[in-house]
């Protein structure tokens, strides 16, 4: 099985300095980190785990697309360890992303997001410093591409889910569901 990869340069410009290098993180600190289905698929092959072990299940922040499952109607979401990211690692007052390889790709986003057709910053960022926006565009403009398509994706899983289980079944069972489908695409 292959994935299908975007080189994990995603903060490195030309004179190979990262605005990441003097940040503290405050991203993974501060944000709940909701994921979709290839994100789980991406975590789970990587981490060699099972979704269940690093996922958090919150209340659906949107009644439309939450999933309804027998423990309610949920979003999905990394878990946090004293309120940050649980991939998040220190190190001698430096932090590090433990999945940086296969983190998810709202995470590689950051802080970009596209806004009628064009590349910007976002204006609540917590970076400490500024991005050269034009030196991210052509990379960060593949990440959000695909970010929005698998959010997409997902949310049309979501509602056929919801759609076909009247009877709420386990969240398990929506993860099986959902990584089964995703495989596919890599097969």
């Amino acid at each position: 099985m292959k994935l299908n990869a975007i080189p994990n340069n995603s903060g490195v410009s030309d004179t190979g300095k990262s605005p990441c290098s003097s940040c503290h993180t405050n991203c993974c600190k501060e944000y709940v980190i909701f994921v979709n289905a290839h994100d789980i698929y991406r975590l789970s092959i990587g981490l060699e785990l099972s979704p269940e072990s690093f996922l958090e299940i919150y209340g659906a922040k949107d009644y439309d697309l939450g999933i309804k499952v027998k423990e309610g109607l949920v979003d999905l979401a990394l878990k946090q360890k004293d309120g940050s990211c649980m991939f998040l690692e220190e190190s001698k007052d430096v932090f590090r992303c433990i999945v940086n390889d296969f983190k998810p790709g709202v995470c590689k986003s950051y802080p970009f997001q596209m806004k009628n057709g064009k590349l910007i910053q976002m204006s609540n960022k917590m970076c400490p410093v500024e991005w050269n926006v034009k030196e991210f565009e052509d990379m960060m403009s593949i990440h959000l591409k695909k970010d929005d398509d698998e959010w997409e994706f997902y949310d049309k899983l979501v509602l056929e889910w919801n759609a076909m289980h009247w009877r709420k079944k386990p969240l398990s069972e929506f993860l099986k569901f959902m990584l089964d489908r995703v495989v596919l695409e890599f097969v």
